[in-house]
């Protein structure tokens, strides 16, 4: 019960805030803007294959800038005292803030697709069904997962320098040097152009998904080791 409240509590967070309505603004508005000049009119097929590396770029921006904003906010407006002397384990506190910003990135994911697709139709993509469709969003969405577990890093990060904009600088650093990486030949090898790689379609070794897992349990778990020694300080 008291997970379940904690959870409450965040989603409430969440919805009320402006960062809420400006990740809905944002997630509509740049998945149409790649749509609609950057894809091909031809097919289906095609039209998802060339917009599905720009939009799983996207993705790890914006999981990225929620996870490090939830952890992050309650530095920025001091509230990171309230909670560390409430009578509740710490580990429910941060247990609660992963689910919802799973739900919030799941609803985000889920969103996203829905408004590349509706983009496809108005734009007059040839030679669809639903089954085409539902082809391309089962992986789009397991990659959208893979994204969400390295996107823990972003929450440690937010806690360590207890804010949220240092790791959104990060975040930009690694995009940048996620170019970088895939031109080299090391995109396989680097957590956060992993599950764009999936995404895309290309081969990937067993090696892949265990950097992937090693980095997202990593910040999973650094970030409640953190939020235990901030109850223990």
């Amino acid at each position: 019960m008291k997970l379940l409240s904690l959870l409450h509590n965040e989603a409430r967070k969440i919805w009320r805030s402006v960062v809420f309505w400006v990740m809905l603004g944002a997630f509509t508005a740049l998945p149409l803007m790649i749509a609609m000049f950057n894809s091909s009119t031809a097919h289906w097929d095609a039209y998802f294959a060339e917009l599905l590396g720009s939009i799983g770029a996207l993705l790890v921006v914006g999981f990225s800038f929620t996870s490090a904003w939830v952890f992050g906010v309650e530095y920025t407006n001091n509230t990171i005292k309230d909670i560390l002397v409430k009578p509740v384990p710490k580990t429910y506190t941060v247990l609660a803030k992963f689910i919802a910003i799973a739900i919030w990135n799941t609803g985000m994911a889920i969103f996203t697709f829905a408004v590349i697709a509706g983009a496809g139709s108005l734009i007059g993509v040839g030679g669809g069904s639903i089954s085409a469709v539902l082809h391309v969003f089962w992986p789009f969405m397991a990659a959208s997962l893979l994204i969400m577990l390295v996107s823990t890093t972003s929450a440690f990060i937010a806690n360590l320098t207890r804010g949220y904009l240092a790791p959104i600088g990060v975040t930009f650093v690694i995009v940048i040097v996620s170019n970088v990486v895939v031109q080299l030949g090391f995109g396989p090898y680097f957590p956060w152009t992993i599950p764009v790689l999936l995404l895309t379609g290309a081969e990937l070794h067993w090696s892949s998904m265990a950097i992937l897992a090693a980095t997202g349990l990593a910040g999973f778990a650094g970030t409640v080791a953190w939020w235990r020694f901030a109850e223990n300080k």
